[in-house]
């Protein structure tokens, strides 16, 4: 799987810097057209997998992340999560019904949003005053564990 990520880091860069067979000294400008791809999650039944990109803006001033999916057969990947806002940690349901990731929306702090994969817009799922740094699913699918952070740590950000 870490093959399959690499090979598709390199043919992103490959295709925003438009390199096929140019020589040109590496500009400022390239950094920034330079997408890192990580956290690739293959689906309980094996079909597809989700995983992020995240892009950085020169004149935003910004980095942001976005969840993708695409079948093991290839084809053309889809997006997952909205451009606008950051999400990360892409996990699948067990049952595969849904794709769980981590976002921050309308400026509140992260959460566990839940994406039904038949269809609709993603729902918030938690509500940790806190955020919520990481979560699993339960085996059945109908609960998640938590990693948040404790409200009276006083490094706690």
């Amino acid at each position: 799987m870490k093959k399959a990520a690499l090979l598709l880091t390199l043919l992103l860069i490959l295709s925003s810097l438009g390199l096929r067979g140019q020589k040109r000294s590496l500009q400022v400008d390239d950094y920034f057209a330079i997408k890192n791809v990580r956290d690739p999650q293959i689906s309980p039944d094996g079909k597809w997998v989700a995983y992020t990109v995240t892009s950085r803006s020169l004149k935003e001033d910004k980095s942001e992340t976005r969840i993708w999916m695409v079948s093991k057969n290839g084809g053309e990947p889809l997006p997952m999560t909205a451009k606008g806002s950051s999400a990360s940690r892409p996990r699948w349901s067990p049952d595969g019904k849904y794709l769980g990731f981590i976002a921050s929306r309308n400026k509140g702090k992260s959460q566990v949003w839940r994406l039904n994969l038949q269809g609709g817009e993603a729902e918030q799922i938690t509500f940790a005053k806190q955020g919520v740094g990481g979560f699993w699913w339960s085996p059945d699918s109908k609960n998640i564990l938590l990693r948040i952070k404790d409200k009276k740590d006083t490094n706690a950000k």
